[in-house]
This record gives C-alpha cells, sequence and structure tokens, in this order.
C-alpha cells in the first residue's frame, strides 16, 4: 500500500460514513412516515413511492457495509426489511377455478383533456372488452368517442351521465340497472374525480334478465394532491367498499377504476378488506399504472393506482397492463370467469 492509499482510505471511509449517515437519517424519517400513513397524509404519499424507497434502502446497506459501517448497514437492513415487506408479502387471492361465463374488463383513464384519442379508440376497439369503465371523460371527450359508441352497444342512460360523466362505461353485456353510488363524498375541485358507477349486468342473449350475473363499480376518486382531498378520496372509498359489502351473498362483483390510491397504502388494503374483493393482479407489487409523460421515453416512473378488483369466487385467468394510448395512465385488462 502506497503512502496515498495508506492516508486516503481513512478520509474516504468517513465521507462514505457520512453518506450513509445522511441517507440512514433521510430514510428512517421516511420509512416511520410511511408506517403512520393511516393518519399522516405526508407518509401516505410516500406509500406511491415505496419501491424507490426500498430501492433507496438497499443502497443505503450496500454503502454502509462495503465502508464496513456495521452499525449503519445494521440499520439500513432493518429499513430493507420495513419497507420491502409491503412489495412481497402474501395476498388474499381469487378463486383458482370457476365454471360460468368468460368475459374480458378493462380500466382506462383517459386524460380528458388532450386532442388526440385515436390510440385509445384503437385499443378499446380491437382488444376484444366485453366490459370497459374510464375515468376523466369530460363531454369534449365523450362526443369523440363515436367508435365506442359503435361498438359496445350498451352504455348508462344519459340522464344518469349528464354532459360531464367524469366516470363512463361502455359494455357488450346487457344492462338491467345503472345508478350512481349513495352518499358518495365529492370535492369540487380540480384533481378530477367523480360519482362511482354501479351496474347490474346480464351476458348477451341470457334468458333470465330480472336477477344480474354481474354487478360492475366503476370508481374515480380525487387525487389527493392536497390534505382536503385526501380526507376526501379516503372517505369516498370507505363509502364504496361498504357498498360493495351488502351486496347480496354470493353476488359476483367487480370493482374497478383509478383509485388514485397506490396498492401499498393502507386505504387501499383497508377497501379489499372491507369490501371482500380480491386485487386481479395477484401481487403486491403490480406494474405501474400512473406515470409521467415528460419522462415517458426514459422511464415510466410512476405507482399502480388503476385497479380491478374481483369477487373471491370469480377466477381470474390473466392480468396485464396494457400500452401507452396516449395517457398518463396504462389501462389494466383482465379475463375473467364468473362462478
Amino acid at each position: 500500500m502506497t503512502a496515498f492509499e495508506f492516508s486516503a482510505t481513512p478520509a474516504r471511509r468517513k465521507l462514505s460514513g457520512s453518506v450513509a449517515s445522511v441517507m440512514l437519517m433521510a430514510l428512517v424519517i421516511a420509512t416511520l412516515a410511511h408506517l403512520n400513513a393511516e393518519t399522516f397524509y405526508y407518509g401516505d404519499l410516500l406509500t406511491f413511492f415505496l419501491p424507490a424507497l426500498f430501492g433507496a434502502s438497499l443502497f443505503t446497506a450496500f454503502v454502509a457495509f462495503i465502508a464496513g459501517h456495521r452499525i449503519l448497514a445494521a440499520v439500513a437492513v432493518i429499513l430493507v426489511l420495513l419497507n420491502g415487506f409491503p412489495l412481497i408479502r402474501p395476498v388474499d387471492k381469487a378463486a383458482t377455478s370457476a365454471n360460468g361465463p368468460e368475459l374480458r374488463v378493462a380500466t382506462s383513464n383517459v386524460l380528458g383533456n388532450r386532442s388526440n384519442y385515436g390510440d385509445l379508440l384503437a385499443w378499446s376497439t380491437n382488444s376484444g372488452i366485453d366490459i370497459l369503465g374510464q375515468q376523466e371523460v369530460s363531454g369534449y371527450a365523450l362526443r369523440r368517442f363515436e367508435a365506442l359508441r359503435a361498438h359496445f352497444p350498451s352504455t348508462p342512460p344519459a340522464d344518469l351521465l349528464g354532459r360531464h360523466p367524469e366516470v363512463m362505461a361502455w359494455t357488450g353485456w346487457h344492462i338491467l340497472k345503472a345508478e350512481h353510488v349513495k352518499n358518495v363524498p365529492i370535492l369540487p375541485v380540480f384533481g378530477w374525480g367523480g360519482a362511482p358507477l354501479r351496474l347490474e349486468l346480464t351476458p348477451p342473449g341470457a334468458h333470465d334478465t330480472k336477477r344480474p350475473a354481474l354487478v360492475v363499480y366503476v370508481l374515480h376518486p380525487t387525487t389527493p394532491r392536497s390534505y382536503d382531498q385526501w380526507v376526501n378520496r379516503n372517505a369516498y372509498l370507505e363509502v364504496v367498499a361498504k357498498a360493495i359489502a351488502a351486496e347480496p351473498p354470493g353476488t359476483p362483483i367487480v370493482a374497478m377504476g383509478d383509485f388514485n390510491t397506490p396498492t401499498w397504502s393502507p386505504f387501499f388494503q383497508s377497501f379489499l378488506k372491507t369490501s371482500g374483493l380480491a386485487d386481479a393482479s395477484g401481487t403486491n407489487w403490480p406494474s405501474t399504472t400512473r406515470f409521467s409523460r415528460r419522462f415517458a421515453k426514459l422511464v415510466h416512473f410512476g405507482s399502480p393506482v388503476d385497479h380491478i378488483l374481483v369477487s373471491r369466487d370469480i377466477e381470474v385467468k390473466r392480468f396485464e397492463v396494457g400500452p401507452d394510448i396516449g395517457s398518463d395512465h396504462f389501462p389494466v385488462l383482465a379475463d375473467l370467469r364468473l362462478p
């Protein structure tokens, strides 16, 4: 070892220790915040970026270990476990088999303030979808969806949707009943969010047209960009979850939409628990669905906030996140078999 190497090694160790300490302090604060996400607004916001928090914890543990800082490395490993467990813990899954009708459902936030919907219309009409839920459907967008009107024979009645529906549904199945879920709080501020739809459906050509073969909920609570919006989103999800739980026992149910809530949020987990539904993705670490278009050519950085949930007796044959169709959300699609 040269004199330079000998003198530089303690300096490098001190520098790496300082860097690791600063990173560790920030990660401890962030981890404590997200562990209290149920009551702490900023903690719940951090759940949108839990994989990044997990990755930063891994990197810090690696830096501390390589530099020989055992105590810092041990603390970082604890943070790795705390931030990583929600990503890999086991999930309650839907049925492994069913013997009823098969169908394909999808949900898509359309980004309602753009001018070109060509890719969205092509994907929506060429993907074999039976029931399509949409969010951010402005009156402007709706006037440009004639291709969807021609493709899907059933939609909720115009007097229910109004001129600015926001939450929309298109279906090849017959609608027995369409309504908005009652007593859902809607915050009239920028950030979208609309009254959730509830549809009672039967397959084409079904003989029993009195009892629904499927009940579908399409959701879009407001984005939690402020504390008031966060409170409103959480109340919205709670009311809808309780409405689903109150459905007659044995009713096959699908709930889908832009929840503006990542998989790792305690409010999403509470929705699953209260409603009794299962996440069709089958994992606690699904692919990103909401991403920043500014960096879309480099990376789809964002969170899984678009979900399809199903009754435990529905079989999920396939689940996938769809392609870029011009929105800042990827569509989500699932092939299902009803009981």
